[in-house]
């Protein structure tokens, strides 16, 4: 989910059928838009994976989920999230609720930031990128992305200053000035 932006039911969704662990890609079907879309490991968490499935995936069907319990169902997100909270709560780092985090999905957001950021620091135009961004998380919209851009925007006070002006020509001035 970190590394790859995912939501934590895209990956839980994930079928040793999904997996191309030669091309480093992995296919999401079960999506929050119900739209297909592929992701790209990099070669780290390629050899990772790999790893793991030595490990387990001669146990499955192709038809099965590469994230099971031991008696072989899905995992659910339950269960992601009380190890979370209990990795949280070991390292000492307080657990707020309520949805104030640290929550899992802030993994999807430090991704998306650290993919919009990585993208318009090779020179990549905003026009560009955002579509890029918003198709790789899955958005119906670019609308949906921009709550991730602002975060961007507000981490990284030079993106902001390089790119005010084409920010608001996209979401508008009093957006842009609300946020």
């Amino acid at each position: 989910m970190y590394c790859c932006g995912t939501r934590i039911n895209e990956t839980l969704g994930i079928r040793k059928q999904d997996v191309d662990l030669d091309a480093g890609i992995i296919k999401l079907s079960e999506t929050k838009n119900d739209c297909d879309r592929y992701i790209v490991l990099s070669d780290e968490l390629r050899s990772l994976i790999k790893q793991y499935a030595s490990k387990c995936f001669y146990l499955l069907n192709e038809e099965d989920y590469i994230f099971t319990l031991a008696n072989g169902r899905r995992c659910s997100g339950d269960i992601i999230y009380e190890h979370h909270r209990m990795f949280l709560k070991k390292a000492g780092i307080p657990y707020i609720g309520n949805g104030e985090g640290p929550r899992i999905h802030d993994f999807r957001h430090t991704f998306a930031v650290n993919s919009f950021k990585q993208m318009l620091d090779t020179g990549i135009d905003i026009y560009v990128a955002l579509p890029i961004l918003s198709t790789y998380l899955g958005h119906k919209t670019i609308y949906a992305t921009e709550r991730y851009v602002r975060l961007t925007m507000s981490m990284f006070p030079y993106i902001e200053k390089q790119f005010k002006d084409k920010m608001d020509a996209v979401f508008g001035e009093a957006n842009h000035e609300n946020n």
